[in-house]
């Protein structure tokens, strides 16, 4: 099926590498804190001294580890968050994603990101609403483990928002086919530099 992918590293003709398997350990401490309990993981944040970007780095991967957990207790069957690449199949979504993620970065850092066309190997991929997602960082920015557990458990529930942007799962290989990046930022209103 043909996706949209953004991604800072990729070119045409690549194959795609899913998920944070890099970064899987920092999820992996969070999940075995989370194996102890709740309380457990509310303790370990609260004796911590982190701050500003510091923080807000250390919640994104508390809410993977969180959603990790939620999937691997009570929605086992659907694939891991942390072993999949992540494309949509409406390149509306990327505008909602590179506003986001993207706008309030330097020129010299947006000029780094490129939207891809890609060939996906899969016919029917899980699609979630990232909505949740994002939901649940703003609710664990509050520390507030119980919030972000329901919102793990909301998506990967197939629940939605008001107005969904769906995000397609897939561990399945993908090769990226074309380089539109110019559709992006031309759906922006933006001149490329």
């Amino acid at each position: 099926m043909k996706a949209y992918h953004m991604s800072q590293t990729l070119q045409v003709g690549d194959k795609l590498k899913a998920g944070y398997k890099r970064n899987e350990i920092r999820c992996r401490e969070v999940i075995s804190t989370l194996e102890q309990s709740e309380q457990c993981l509310e303790t370990t944040i609260a004796s911590m001294k982190l701050q500003g970007d510091e923080w807000r780095e250390y919640v994104k991967w508390c809410v993977e580890g969180i959603f990790e957990f939620v999937r691997e207790t009570e929605f086992s069957f659907l694939p891991s968050r942390l072993n999949c690449s992540y494309y949509f199949d409406n390149i509306e979504y990327y505008k909602v994603l590179y506003e986001a993620g993207w706008a309030q970065k330097s020129e010299e850092e947006r000029a780094q990101i490129r939207l891809f066309e890609v060939d996906l190997e899969e016919e029917k991929p899980t699609k979630y609403d990232m909505l949740l997602f994002d939901e649940a960082f703003d609710v664990m920015l509050t520390k507030n483990i119980k919030g972000v557990v329901e919102c793990a458990r909301k998506y990967f529930s197939g629940e939605c928002s008001n107005n969904p942007v769906w995000e397609i799962m897939s561990d399945k290989p993908a090769i990226a086919t074309k380089d539109i990046t110019e559709i992006l930022l031309d759906c922006l209103g933006r001149v490329k530099q």
